[in-house]
């Protein structure tokens, strides 16, 4: 009998569970050796610069996928608890920068009022955030447009809940084709081209973390910009900011 015939093969999540960890290695040594390379001088600043700008954002893509995979598994009895949206906002910021002054994108944090926290799972809402903020700086970048570039992370009161989100200056981006991004996501290379001109993977794994909680990304304006954002609930313990 041949073996395949009684033996189950590897399912389609397992093995891109295993090329996802395998990736991280070698994106850990290309950050490192360009790190290295700056301190010795073998390699251009700004050379190296841009090698562990877009290997360290590759690496947080990868990671942020892992842990998306690790929450979807894990939905049905997944645990959420009380988390700052105020805080995770600065601290995605603070991880955001580097990559954000690469691409010549001022970064801001908006927090429009002051309420409790919301219920959420904290790594999952900062790796969503995160995710989002990498690909909407990038999609920003290659924006044609006149004046200073600028993202914002911001976080608001609605009657549905608290809404946290990244804005820019998006003039293609609808909630129309929004929608049909996410019907073209892993069927097309490039699914969202109106936006962005790669796969936009940092918007999708975002959805599928955010999706984990019960919440999703949906097209959202604030304060005159446009971008993507998901509604949470407010937590009914303590309030913190």
């Amino acid at each position: 009998m041949d073996v395949s015939d009684s033996t189950e093969g590897v399912r389609a999540d397992s093995l891109l569970l295993s090329v996802a960890e395998h990736l991280k290695v070698p994106l850990t040594t290309i950050a490192r050796q360009a790190e290295l390379g700056q301190l010795t001088g073998q390699v251009e600043l700004t050379d190296a610069a841009a090698i562990r700008v877009q290997a360290n954002a590759a690496l947080t893509l990868v990671d942020s996928y892992l842990l998306g995979l690790e929450l979807m598994n894990r939905h049905a009895d997944l645990q959420l608890e009380p988390v700052s949206v105020s805080s995770t906002l600065n601290d995605a910021a603070h991880d955001l920068e580097r990559f954000a002054n690469y691409y010549q994108v001022q970064l801001e944090v908006e927090v429009g009022g002051r309420f409790g926290p919301v219920m959420s799972h904290p790594q999952g809402l900062r790796a969503a955030l995160l995710s989002l903020g990498f690909a909407l700086v990038e999609a920003q970048a290659a924006q044609d447009m006149r004046g200073p570039r600028r993202v914002t992370l911001a976080t608001h009161r609605t009657p549905l809940g608290i809404v946290a989100g990244v804005y820019g200056h998006y003039e293609a981006l609808s909630a129309e084709r929004w929608r049909a991004a996410l019907g073209l996501a892993g069927k097309a290379r490039q699914p969202i081209t109106s936006l962005m001109p790669g796969s936009g993977a940092g918007l999708f794994v975002a959805d599928a973390i955010l999706r984990s909680m019960d919440t999703r990304l949906r097209v959202g304006r604030y304060l005159k910009q446009s971008g993507l954002a998901a509604t949470l609930q407010p937590s009914r313990q303590l309030a913190f900011v």
